[in-house]
């Protein structure tokens, strides 16, 4: 299957989980309720008020991952070994996702606590900003041998002074 039909079958995907979630009726208390303690303040409830899009939103956030890490995937150069160390940070991003997901589903109550926080804000914290972090850093370090090559910025620079010498469109 070509890449471009991966791509566009994720984002068909997407849109059909949008609309999914659109169409189900919101739950009971979706805009939080009145705190015991200062009725100024909304506070959301339990996990239970997401039964009905739970696994949506799962599915939702399972398959952005999916696509990042297939357009990141898409931009490598040919180099194999490139691509499985995206691909293998990629299922650890999804991993942690599920596991954020997961143990937010069981409730935050009767969580235990890590690093003073309960466990799915811990995932949270410590799992996803930094796999995100390291998708970041790796395209920063690695973007001259990994996406944009020496070679490749030669074959860029050919075909501009081949423009240029047929006289064509100049900011292309």
């Amino acid at each position: 299957m070509k890449t471009y039909s991966v791509i566009f079958t994720l984002f068909i995907a997407l849109l059909g989980i949008v609309v999914a979630i659109l169409l189900q009726s919101a739950p009971d208390s979706v805009s939080g309720n009145s705190h015991p303690s200062f009725p100024s303040m909304s506070q959301g409830g339990d996990a239970s008020r997401h039964d009905g899009i739970w696994v949506l939103g799962w599915l939702f956030g399972a398959l952005q991952i999916i696509l990042f890490v297939v357009c990141i995937w898409v931009s490598l150069c040919g180099v194999k070994t490139h691509r499985w160390v995206v691909i293998l940070c990629g299922v650890g991003y999804l991993f942690i996702f599920t596991m954020l997901m997961i143990t937010y589903r069981q409730g935050v109550a009767g969580a235990p606590f890590v690093l003073g926080f309960p466990l799915p804000t811990t995932l949270l914290l410590f799992g996803m900003w930094p796999m995100a972090v390291v998708f970041s850093i790796l395209y920063v370090v690695k973007f001259r041998s990994w996406v944009y090559s020496p070679q490749d910025q030669e074959v860029f620079e050919n075909l501009k002074a081949e423009m240029n010498s047929k006289g064509g469109d100049h900011d292309a």
